[in-house]
């Protein structure tokens, strides 16, 4: 029998779930050939499994050192720094894993995976859309991409993925249980109980769903049910925190006493739909108390941010999206959004090495093309500006603000044909825009339109008068 044999006959082992019998056969293979790269690998992922970490990175690196591109070694072994918590090591290895294999679907999910546990909720939901791209019917990327929505605040579309990853697996109780929680978020309690039935009904020993069905009860004020979930739920996981209620009473007094489960991102959505129906007030309180239960939050930051930008408080927008940034460096909407803030501030320098930096981080990032363009016009690289007009049309083709920017700059370049088929078109998807009106009427009136210039002014002061009429 040759080494080779022997080293199938310990991968057939590992499968059949002997991996101590399996590393043995492995020794044997090295003892003969200790140069053969694939036997150190082997041995690596039997000693992952058995919980060997310390001996599985030295047989991985040992792989590695005898073939400098094997992927899959670099790839097994940062999924153990990673269980060890050395994630930059771990971030390296991915990094190196993906270079090596840039069509890897593994490799994306790996350090998705790693970016989830960084909170870089952003930066995991590009590997897995890079996964999915090149897998489409992978369910754990669905699930894995909406647990980041989730953490990152977008429920709605965390939803979407856990549905396409039920639509795909429907018998996996963590996607349930993850979509409850999307649903508890968006206040939808009905599905969200449905969804925690389901989870219990698939894994009847599931803790986290036990105790999050528990939190939707209490939030319905069903206490006796919530009180029996957290019983369930902490016999099954003794290692649940003290503090979790083990009577009726000392749950009324826990939810009296503290948040209920969940409350800030309440609090956030809640925020959310304030600031869209234009209660700037109560969306800006309602983000302050979920940053008072939840104080690393990057996106709450950033949503306050948004809100402050919108109420024209720039100085106190540029400390919250600062702030979002130093929670989560690779969030490239607040690098953009923070950049705007120091353009109007007249910080050009600034404003730019903001928006250069979202770019870097999502190039698929539209109204970071379409605000560099504006500072590159403020500057005069009138070339450069086209370019990013010209770049955030081709992401998003139907962006108003982005065919107003360019039918502004068109016009200066005296390419009134453009001008006008810009704004005009930026007037059609949005009939409301007073700044497109005023755009047009200029270039009406400079091309000897004056009626037409007159009647956009007209329309201008119209829809001021609306927006006093609604404001009183």
């Amino acid at each position: 029998m040759t080494s080779k044999d022997l080293l199938n006959q310990g991968v057939d082992l590992a499968r059949r779930g002997d991996s101590t019998g399996a590393i043995s056969l492995f020794n044997t293979v090295i003892e003969y050939l200790p140069n053969y790269a694939k036997a150190y690998y082997n041995r690596g992922c039997a000693n992952y499994t058995l919980g060997n970490y310390r001996q599985a990175i030295e047989d991985f690196s040992w792989a590695i050192h005898l073939t400098p591109n094997y992927t899959s070694a670099y790839l097994n072994r940062g999924n153990v720094h990673r269980r060890l918590g050395h994630r930059d090591a771990a971030l390296e290895d991915f990094e190196r894993g993906i270079q090596l294999a840039p069509l890897s679907t593994r490799g994306y999910c790996n350090r998705g995976l790693l970016r989830l546990e960084l909170a870089d909720y952003s930066g995991a939901v590009r590997d897995f859309d890079y996964a999915l791209k090149l897998q489409p019917h992978f369910p754990r990327a669905y699930l894995w991409r909406g647990f980041a929505w989730l953490q990152y605040g977008e429920s709605q579309f965390a939803i979407n993925d856990l549905n396409s990853s039920i639509a795909l697996n429907p018998a996996c109780p963590e996607t349930y249980n993850y979509r409850g929680l999307a649903y508890f978020y968006v206040i939808d309690y009905e599905r969200s109980l449905q969804d925690f039935n389901q989870a219990i009904a698939l894994n009847s020993e599931f803790s986290d769903a036990y105790s999050n069905r528990a939190r939707l009860q209490a939030e319905l004020g069903n206490y006796e049910n919530a009180m029996g979930d957290y019983c369930i739920a902490l016999k099954l996981n003794p290692a649940l925190p003290e503090v979790y209620p083990r009577t009726l009473e000392q749950l009324q007094n826990v939810l009296q006493d503290c948040p209920a489960p969940g409350k800030f991102a309440l609090l956030n959505n809640r925020g959310n739909a304030r600031a869209f129906l234009g209660d700037s007030d109560g969306a800006l309180n309602d983000y302050t108390e979920a940053l008072r239960f939840a104080p690393n939050q990057a996106y709450v930051y950033h949503n306050r941010g948004l809100v402050n930008l919108y109420i024209h408080h720039y100085e106190m927008a540029a400390v919250d999206f600062s702030e979002a940034i130093r929670l989560n460096p690779e969030y490239a909407d607040a690098f953009c959004n923070r950049g705007s803030i120091r353009q109007h501030l007249g910080d050009l320098d600034g404003a730019l090495q903001d928006l250069n930096q979202a770019i870097a981080l999502n190039p698929a990032l539209a109204n970071a093309y379409t605000q560099r363009g504006r500072i590159h016009v403020d500057l005069h690289h009138y070339q450069e500006a086209m370019a990013d007009f010209d770049q955030a049309l081709k992401l998003q083709p139907d962006t108003p603000h982005a065919l107003n920017e360019r039918s502004v700059l068109r016009f200066r370049l005296n390419d009134i044909e453009g001008a006008l088929a810009d704004v005009n078109r930026a007037l059609e998807l949005h009939p409301q825009f007073p700044d497109a009106y005023i755009n047009r009427s200029l270039i009406r009136f400079d091309h000897g339109d004056c009626c037409g210039a007159c009647s956009d002014i007209d329309l201008v002061m119209a829809l001021h008068q609306q927006q006093s009429t609604k404001a009183s």
